[in-house]
């Protein structure tokens, strides 16, 4: 009889120590927020018209760990760590690239932007390469954002690149404000894409990608 009720004692305990460890999952799991990196409005648009032909804007990756749905974070040191309570609404280069087409669509810079999916036949295709998406604490909390930036002759069958350009942006923030992360990633990725739009601007891309040539 003493060894029977030892063992529903001990079966109770770990019964109890597992449904427990699923209550503490399951609170934890509530208390996760995810967020979508923001861009701002484009601050300027074409006066001139369009300068490039159309685009559709095709894959953007992201290098590892950035392709993380948790955010990354710097840690003192340099390491890289993944916070469990706030992330990405989907997938980090899914939620940059739509953010991207619609900045790059603001901005008039392409007479059009279309989605890979579309039927319609374009001369040019962008592409990005997300190498930097993470909280630093190293030196004061900053959200960063590296973005690499291709744009493609679609009309070459090696998909020839007519222009590639990176920028990063530091975008410090409050840790006590649970929003100030979020919104200091898409301060920077603003930042990043206005970078990026100025130095379309001014490249030196060949006539078959110019709007309106012949």
């Amino acid at each position: 009889m003493r060894y029977q009720c030892f063992w529903i004692l001990v079966t109770a305990v770990l019964a109890g120590g597992c449904f427990g460890g699923k209550t503490v999952q399951r609170l934890a799991l509530a208390r996760r927020r995810t967020f979508v990196p923001e861009a701002g409005q484009a601050v300027r648009r074409e006066k001139e018209g369009p300068r490039f032909a159309a685009a559709k804007i095709r894959t953007f990756r992201a290098l590892p760990p950035f392709d993380s749905r948790a955010f990354i974070v710097r840690r003192a040191g340099g390491e890289y760590v993944t916070d469990f309570y706030n992330g990405w609404l989907a997938p980090p280069q899914t939620l940059i690239r739509s953010q991207a087409a619609r900045y790059l669509a603001d901005a008039g810079i392409f007479q059009a932007i279309y989605d890979a999916g579309a039927g319609t036949v374009v001369p040019l295709g962008i592409e990005g390469l997300v190498s930097g998406l993470y909280l630093d604490y190293t030196d004061g909390p900053a959200a960063v954002v590296s973005l690499r930036l291709l744009v493609l002759d679609e009309q070459s069958p090696q998909f020839r690149v007519l222009f590639d350009a990176e920028r990063e942006a530091r975008e410090p923030f409050d840790p006590a404000n649970k929003n100030a992360a979020s919104e200091a990633f898409g301060a920077a990725f603003t930042k990043v894409l206005s970078g990026l739009t100025a130095a379309l601007r001014e490249a030196d891309l060949p006539r078959q990608a110019l709007a309106y040539s012949p």
